[in-house]
């Protein structure tokens, strides 16, 4: 029928009477321009609102009005007094003096009768003595309101609906406490696939530093909400454990029974939903120093490997004729930190070293410095024989073919020669080839220091190496490296 629900629909519109009322209030800026009290007052809601999703029950007049101040950019002039007024005539105008709730009155059709609807949109909480504050919470119509303005989905579903199974829970409304626990369920499933998504664009999309701190900040906020929301979940239990004892009292009654009967299954049911929750808090808490920390030490490796020093600074610095300040900044970061011997006159005070000093015409040598040289030549040589045995491997893999992949390779080397796959020297050749992509051995045959030195004298007929990657890792008990796909060229002229 057309007039359903009228008393209810005209109740639904009543709701938006104290923004009404506020409209009325004319309100002049430092411009000149006039505005109305009625966009603070909506203000005032909102800041309530956050107050309580955060779980902060300490919103007064003083913290509204600063809040007032700070949204509008004090374009009401800077005097503080004037906006603990405004802050003070919006509470009163959602909250009577009177200690009575706002009232309004319309003619019910239907039923032919005048009817009153009453409204609570704010409730004194506590009171601080000490700096003779009273705070205030959004009551249940002050919550309709809200909601009323903008359907609120994403990250805010899971704490609005704890604020409504507060309310049903205060209401007994135990029936619909449970379907309201059952939507949890799936806020808290909603909010997993979210943490996933975005651990996978962590470490897909961060680019630029611009990006890893977005990303920083995403994470930031979506921990701060669960760490209140598990606040908001234990008081939730506290006030089940409470209503139970309560019910427990008075359960010879069949009205009691049954609401124990419900108020035990939503205490189980919001216990499952709450250890759901707690395990989506450990994998924020994982998101925002693992994984982000991996992203960053990515990015870094990312800039310095593409950091070319010739191009990016070298040649800047030559063919831009910069100022001499600039360049001196250009090249600061490169420079060695400046150092000074400075004599202490505390110096005096230390312990003193007497010896005894001859005169003698010896020379001594420098033996440090010749076992030195002694062991970069080991090290250059051992290095050396160790690229001329693998790419005597590779050949003998290789039966004439010119092609193969790396994975073919380490399995021939598993069988025939297992020890070199132990050695890092085999992973740092496969490295190296796929850094260069392309080998040409001719000119190491000559240069005694170069590391291809020995496998030019073995193997001269070789003449090119090329890698290429391709999809794949290749595991192995002490290392892991891509897989590659790996071509020679041989001059069958030179044997």
């Amino acid at each position: 029928m057309e007039l359903e629900n009228f008393s209810e629909r005209m109740g639904r519109i009543l709701l938006f009477a104290p923004l009404y009322r506020l409209r009325g209030r004319k309100l002049k800026r430092t411009d000149g321009t006039e505005t109305t009290a009625m966009e603070l007052g909506l203000m005032a809601l909102l800041f309530f609102f956050e107050q309580m999703l955060q779980g902060r029950k300490d919103a007064d007049i003083r913290k509204l009005a600063l809040f007032l101040q700070t949204q509008t950019q004090a374009q009401f002039g800077d005097d503080a007094a004037f906006y603990e007024k405004i802050s003070r005539d919006i509470v009163t105008t959602f909250r009577p003096t009177t200690g009575r709730r706002n009232s309004e009155t319309f003619y019910d059709w239907p039923a032919r009768q005048v009817h009153t609807a009453e409204f609570s949109y704010l409730k004194a909480d506590k009171v601080d003595v000490a700096s003779q504050s009273q705070y205030y919470v959004l009551d249940e119509q002050g919550l309709e309101l809200v909601f009323a303005t903008k359907e609120y989905f994403n990250e805010y579903q899971l704490s609005i609906n704890q604020l409504i199974l507060r309310k049903q829970l205060e209401q007994g409304q135990f029936s619909l406490a449970l379907r309201q626990v059952e939507e949890m369920r799936l806020d808290v499933e909603t909010l997993h696939q979210r943490i996933v998504r975005i651990r996978r664009e962590i470490h897909r999309s961060i680019v630029s530093e611009e990006t890893l701190n977005r990303y920083r900040k995403i994470v930031t906020d979506l921990n701060n909400r669960l760490k209140s929301e598990e606040d908001q979940f234990k008081e939730l239990k506290n006030f089940i454990s409470e209503t139970k004892i309560r019910i427990r009292d008075n359960i010879d009654k069949d009205p009691e029974r049954r609401a124990y009967d419900n108020i035990m299954q939503v205490e189980q049911r919001l216990d499952a939903v709450h250890g759901m929750h707690r395990r989506l808090l450990q994998l924020g808490i994982e998101l925002g120093t693992s994984a982000l920390a991996a992203a960053e030490e990515a990015l870094y490796f990312s800039g310095i490997d593409s950091f070319n020093f010739d191009n990016d600074i070298a040649n800047r610095f030559f063919a831009t004729p910069l100022p001499l300040p600039a360049s001196r900044r250009l090249i600061e970061p490169f420079l060695p930190t400046a150092q000074a011997v400075i004599w202490s006159p505390l110096a005096v005070f230390a312990p003193q070293r007497l010896e005894r000093i001859e005169r003698s015409g010896k020379q001594d040598a420098f033996p440090e410095m010749e076992r030195m040289d002694k062991l970069a030549d080991q090290q250059r040589t051992n290095i050396q024989q160790h690229y001329a045995a693998i790419a005597s491997d590779l050949l003998a893999c290789l039966a004439g073919r010119t092609e193969l992949e790396l994975a073919d390779f380490t399995a021939y080397e598993q069988s025939e020669h297992a020890a070199m796959l132990q050695e890092k020297q085999f992973y740092i050749f496969w490295m190296l080839l796929h850094r260069r992509r392309r080998l040409i051995l001719e000119s190491a045959a000559d240069d005694a220091k170069s590391p291809y030195h020995q496998l030019c004298l073995e193997h001269p007929e070789l003449t090119e190496i090329q890698a290429t990657e391709t999809e794949g890792l290749i595991d192995q008990p002490a290392f892991t490296i891509s897989n590659m796909k790996i071509k020679v060229v041989i001059d069958h002229g030179i044997s």
